[in-house]
């Protein structure tokens, strides 16, 4: 029969340490741990239980036998390694927080968030519910083979019996248990007592050198990784434990390293014991050898029982646990009613039926091998996520992550993921794949299905720091010409159903591609409106969440509308990432609104003159149209541009997917035809999906868009008032039956088709290569012209001052022309870096003031062409 990994590691190392309780405080447990629980009983005994079973007994002298001493010692220490990375991962965690019932579960959950340790939790779950039947099985096997049963359907009837002892065991709760450990304990001290005895007798050290290592032709090291490994990984029940503690944070980290520690040594010795007692072909074909080596063979047979036994009731005591938390922590609505406990000790007797029924139907299917491998990389996969979770911790700098335990470091969390991934695929690949589906499937429902988390976890933290990364990455000069993303500020009012149409557009006008923040100006000063508005915010962020989770909210308090749009437009925002769109409902005189005409038209000029575009929406509810078309009006190019890309950019959102983009050009009297060709091959050339119906006099414009669903089209303010394409006010256009639609005012130009080499960055990089090469060349020019008036110099001297001497006069000549050569050099090379200058979005105009700012001091290209 094939084990999962919890035979002597994963599956048993939740259930030991999980015996007591879930809620993690000490009197929902047994009167022993009232008092708290010692290092040695609560952490060090039931790890040390866990790694010394059936591997030790039943296959290590195979997996020896199977590679050699050497390769083995080499795979022990991969094994522990990973143990001993995933305990320093585990150490970090148990010393920065409270660690409470549900072991693995709680720390993923608590740490990388809800969704991760919710399809871990119920992976571990079922996995050890089913490793009951695994250990069950082992159990009855060994006792057949112990009594001589000899029917086929022993074992199995025997396991079936063991599982009703050990739901009666259970039901009664975790004491007995906690206590039966000792028990246990004491059969496998014996077990290896009697075999290190028994095998002095039979030490030849002359075998050594001839079981260093194995030949070719047998199985390989991953295969013998592979069926070793499970032996090292029970190292995790004391986190579980860590509410009945004593001091848990001491307890945690002293008692799982002492238990990886001396069952490290303990193989150690034993492998070696094997090299001196026998030799690799005798280790390969006798799966029992340490029955024959021992000092009786019944001592091997107590520690394979105690073993098996010991780590069935570990895993039916600890998955009801791990169910129990989860179930309280709802975050699967059908396993709810599991969350009750009874009694003092808040005994989960539900989880336990269920665990039970589950390991029943797990014996009554027979062939276990397809399933084992898979749960065995559930256990492997939430080590993996302990060492990525503090990992993630750490690396996000949070503030609250202040582990003492002074021997972490994130690199060694790091590790222990890698070191995880690796065992998943050096054991089985596709069993870790399709483990990985069902984690994955999982993490997906609970997702979309868990609505808000019930505590604080680790993952904001960790977006945070990656933003700030981002950020930094992103410049605030960084070129956008081909990355142009509408960040909109709609400034919502207070009408609720105005304000969700509003809100309703600036989603659209993202597609999928910008951001939209929605606030709400609040009139006034003191605290009186401050606190009103802490309250508005917060029934802002509800109706947000509930209606567009996806779009951020913030309630502004300012003396006027005006003084807060300009507030929000100059400050919001982080780094590179400010506001380019501010969008307006229209103030019409016949629409109740909490702006009046001119606090409007203050509003929009506002936001003008900070160099914002401006959109005003209007709605038109009575307006019906034939087909979902969205029209654009094309007075020029600095507009239309705009205009188009933010209708394509509306039909990438799910209310217009599928929605017709048509171009109307504006077209005066004197424009030919020219034009309509021009404005398609520029909307040809930048690949966008719409199509240009034709040209239409500006006075035609409300006729033209009638049969249109949603119309953009361009605005100009003036006065605090916006004008329309025919020159008319944009409210006396809304008053002529105009469509639903945007007006827009076009405060910065927008390329619609910029190839990486014609972006702006590529014309700074050019110019500034261009100055480069003409400061060079400036420099050279200098040098030469100083070279030729020091001959000049001294050709006056060789002719006593004789300006009329021929040779006096050349190279004067020489030095006035080379003089004029390199003054030329130097107004094109400064020439240049004014260009440069001009291209560079860092760069200032003008002087200024000092009283205002004090710039720091900086080279100045030009004098430092004038100081050669």
């Amino acid at each position: 029969m094939r084990f999962p990994i919890g035979e002597d590691g994963a599956l048993r190392s939740r259930s030991v340490s999980e015996t007591k309780g879930v809620s993690g405080e000490r009197s929902t447990d047994s009167d022993a741990s009232a008092q708290g629980l010692s290092t040695f009983g609560g952490v060090f005994t039931p790890s040390i239980l866990t790694i010394l079973g059936l591997v030790l007994f039943l296959r290590l002298g195979v997996t020896t036998g199977n590679v050699g001493l050497l390769p083995m010692l080499v795979i022990l220490a991969g094994s522990t390694a990973v143990s001993l990375l995933t305990t320093v991962s585990l150490s970090a965690i148990a010393t920065n927080l409270k660690v409470g019932g549900g072991g693995v579960y709680f720390i993923i959950s608590r740490t990388i968030g809800p969704a991760f340790g919710g399809s871990i939790g119920l992976v571990l779950y079922l996995g050890m519910s089913v490793s009951v039947a695994f250990y069950a099985i082992g159990f009855g096997e060994a006792v057949a083979a112990v009594t001589g049963a000899e029917s086929a359907a022993a074992p199995r009837l025997i396991a079936v019996v063991a599982i009703i002892a050990l739901l009666g065991l259970a039901w009664l709760g975790a004491d007995i248990a906690t206590r039966a450990q000792y028990l246990v304990m004491a059969c496998l001290t014996a077990a290896i007592g009697a075999y290190f005895i028994g095998v002095l007798d039979d030490l030849e050290p002359g075998r050594f050198t001839d079981s260093l290592t194995a030949g070719d032709d047998n199985v390989g090291f991953w295969v013998t990784f592979a069926l070793f490994f499970p032996a090292i990984t029970g190292f995790t029940q004391g986190v579980a434990m860590s509410g009945d503690l004593r001091t848990p944070s001491q307890s945690i980290i002293r008692g799982t390293f002492m238990a990886i520690f001396l069952s490290t040594a303990v193989y150690f010795v034993i492998i070696l014991s094997f090299g001196m007692s026998a030799d690799l072909e005798e280790l390969r074909t006798e799966s029992a050898i340490m029955r024959r080596l021992a000092l009786h063979p019944a001592f091997v047979d107590v520690g394979v029982i105690s073993a098996t036994l010991s780590s069935a009731i570990a895993s039916l005591m600890g998955a009801p646990r791990t169910l129990q938390r989860l179930a309280a922590d709802r975050l699967i609505p059908v396993l709810e009613p599991f969350a009750k406990g009874d009694g003092p000790s808040n005994n989960p007797r539900r989880g336990v039926l269920l665990s039970a029924a589950i390991a029943m139907v797990t014996v009554a299917i027979g062939d276990l091998d397809l399933v084992a491998p898979i749960i065995s990389m559930f256990f492997l996969a939430s080590y993996g996520l302990i060492n990525y979770a503090t990992y993630a911790e750490a690396r996000a700098a949070s503030t609250s992550f202040r582990p003492t335990f002074r021997f972490f470091d994130w690199r060694l969390s790091l590790l222990g993921t890698v070191g995880c991934v690796g065992a998943i695929l050096a054991i089985d690949p596709i069993a870790g794949a399709v483990a990985g589906l069902l984690i994955a499937a999982l993490h997906r429902r609970i997702s979309n299905t868990s609505g808000r988390a019930r505590w604080a976890d680790s993952t904001r933290g960790f977006h945070v720091s990656e933003i700030r990364n981002h950020l930094h990455l992103m410049r605030a000069t960084d070129d956008v010409s081909r990355d142009w993303r509408p960040y909109t500020v709609a400034f919502v009012p207070r009408n609720p159903e105005r304000r969700q149409r509003l809100v309703e557009v600036a989603n659209q006008l993202e597609g999928r591609a910008g951001f939209t923040s929605v606030v709400r100006i609040l009139r006034g000063t003191g605290p009186v409106v401050r606190k009103q508005a802490a309250s508005v915010d917060v029934e802002l962020q509800r109706e947000l969440e509930h209606s567009h989770p996806s779009t951020f909210g913030r309630v502004v308090v300012a003396e006027s509308l005006a003084d807060g749009v300009a507030a929000v437009l100059q400050a919001h925002g982080i780094g590179p990432l400010s506001p380019n769109i501010a969008l307006f409902n229209l103030a019409h005189p016949d629409i109740a609104s909490s702006e009046s005409g001119d606090e409007w038209g203050s509003m929009i000029q506002t936001a003008r003159r900070f160099g914002s575009n401006v959109a005003v929406y209007h709605s038109n509810p009575d307006h019906v149209a034939e087909r979902r078309v969205i029209d654009v009006w094309w007075a020029d190019d600095r507009s239309g541009s705009l205009l188009v890309l933010l209708g394509w950019l509306m039909t990438r959102s799910a209310a217009w997917n599928g929605a017709d983009v048509r171009v109307w050009i504006e077209r005066s009297d004197e424009q030919g035809s020219g034009e309509l060709d021009r404005v398609r091959e520029v909307l040809a050339d930048a690949r966008l999906p719409v199509r240009v119906a034709g040209t239409a006099q500006p006075d035609a414009f409300n006729r033209t868009v009638q049969d249109a669903q949603f119309v953009l089209a361009p605005m100009r303010i003036k006065h605090g008032e916006g004008y329309g394409p025919t020159g008319a006010s944009v409210v006396d256009l809304v008053d002529a039956g105009l469509p639903s639609g945007l007006f827009v005012h076009t405060g910065e130009e927008v390329a619609l088709d910029v190839q990486p080499d014609q972006s702006l960055s590529t014309q700074l990089a050019d110019a500034l290569d261009r100055a480069e090469q003409l400061r060079s060349r400036a420099h050279e020019l200098s040098d030469t012209a100083a070279a030729l008036v020091v001959r000049a110099e001294m050709a006056r001297l060789e002719a006593s001052g004789d300006e009329s001497s021929p040779e006096v006069i050349a190279a004067t000549t020489d030095a006035a022309a080379a003089q004029r050569t390199y003054l030329d050099a130097r107004a094109r090379a400064e020439d240049a870096f004014l260009r440069v200058r001009s291209l560079d979005p860092s760069a200032t105009e003008g002087t200024l003031d000092p009283d205002i700012w004090l710039a720091e001091r900086t080279p100045d290209d030009a004098a430092f062409i004038r100081d050669r």
